[in-house]
This record gives C-alpha cells, structure tokens and sequence, in this order.
C-alpha cells in the first residue's frame, strides 16, 4: 500500500475503475486528489468530505456522483479547490430537466459559495440537458449559415454572474456568448452601503453585455428562429 501517499493524480484514463471510497485508507495523509477524464471511476464525492488535510479536489470528467447540498460546515474544511463532475447536483456541467429548475440549482451554488467564499470553483455552469422537453437545437435551414458565419446557438447554459456582493444567474449561450437579463437571487444593496458604488459599476457592464433583452430565461424555439432569421437579413 502506499500509507503516507499525499497527492494522487490521474487524467485521461479510461482504464482506470473504481470507487472513490477505495481512497480512505489514505485519509490522514491525502492533500491533493486529481482524478479526472476518467469516466469509470465512481462513488460519491461526500466519502472524502472527513479527510482532514484535504486541499485540491479534482473529480472532473468521472462517474462521481453526489450534491453539494450535502456539504456541511464541518466536511472538507481544509479544502481550498474544487472541481466536482456533472454528475453531482451542482457540480460543474450539472444538466437538468427543466428551465424551472435553474432557480434552484442556481441558489444551490451560490449558497454553497456564500458558505465558502475563499474556495476556488473555476468556470462553473449547469446546462439544459438535451433530453429535456424544453430543449432545442438549430434548425436545418440553419445549418449551413452556421458553419459558415459562426451564428449563435440557443442560450441554453446557466452561469452565476455577480454585481459588488450581489449575486444571480443567467442563461447565455455555450462559450459565455449572448446572455439573457439577470434573474437576482440577492436583493440590491443598499445606496448608503460602502458596496453600492461597486454594485452600480459592474451591474452597468452586466446589463451592457445582454443580447436577449427582456428574457429572464431562454426565449421559445419560435421567437429564437425568428430572431435568426432577422439576423440573417441584416
């Protein structure tokens, strides 16, 4: 065995299988677990939330499942990075079922940040998954146009965006592209606050970077294709 093993680090291979909770032997001595792009490697993440030196935990790209909800304020209390699969509810590329589901998973998140504001979670978003009923693609006449100018694709991924401390989501397209209103999950600050200033400035460069104004959630396929095509006429 390897007792006094501290960092464990594996990326981009498949070959590896196993449980997660195999790593509690190593419980007293682990600070580093990278295990990532490694899709049969399972378990649920909450098996190392009692490691006590417990400081990077990188499960990207595995089939560990779990929900940060779970978390509470005693589990992974050295940790200082976290990247948690889609397979966790609130994980980085969680899919849900729903656009009615983005409020919760959004103040999941955000809770969970709030509880742990100096924890590093790079990146994170949710989408809509594609077997949802609300879900759409591109049309056909489409296609072609696309491939050629670069058209946009549905707002259909859900980030948290943030204005001085207050915070919210919105929908925008994959690559962070063509957002929607902010739907606020914080009430705005108070004008006498020492945050207000702060507030004001970077909400005015949210409300700069909106392309679909007036939506708080994605618009319908018809009205997104009627859009497309207006912009094709240009």
């Amino acid at each position: 065995g390897l007792p006094l093993l501290k960092e464990l680090g594996c990326s981009g291979n498949n070959f590896v299988t196993g449980n997660i909770n195999s790593l509690r032997v190593l419980k007293d001595t682990l600070a580093v677990v990278h295990i990532s792009l490694s899709r049969h490697v399972q378990g649920n993440f909450m098996d190392l939330a009692d490691f006590p030196g417990l400081k990077e935990l990188d499960l990207m790209g595995t089939s560990v499942t779990g929900d940060i909800r779970d978390i509470g304020e005693g589990d992974f209390r050295t940790l200082e990075s976290l990247n948690l699969p889609k397979g966790v509810y609130g994980g980085k590329g969680y899919e849900f079922q729903h656009i009615s589901d983005a409020p919760d998973i959004a103040m999941a998140v955000k809770s969970f940040k709030k509880q742990r504001p100096s924890l590093l979670m790079t990146s994170w978003r949710a989408s809509l998954s594609e077997d949802s009923p609300d879900w759409y693609g591109l049309d056909d006449e489409f296609d072609e146009y696309y491939s050629e100018s670069g058209l946009p694709s549905p707002p259909l991924y859900v980030r948290l965006v943030a204005a001085g401390s207050r915070v919210g989501y919105r929908w925008e397209t994959g690559d962070g592209e063509h957002p929607c209103e902010v739907n606020w999950l914080d009430p705005e600050p108070d004008r006498e606050s020492s945050d207000y200033e702060k507030y004001i400035e970077q909400l005015r460069k949210i409300e700069r970077q909106v392309v679909y104004r007036g939506f708080h959630e994605p618009p319908s396929e018809e009205a997104f294709n009627i859009r497309l095509r207006n912009f094709m006429n240009m």
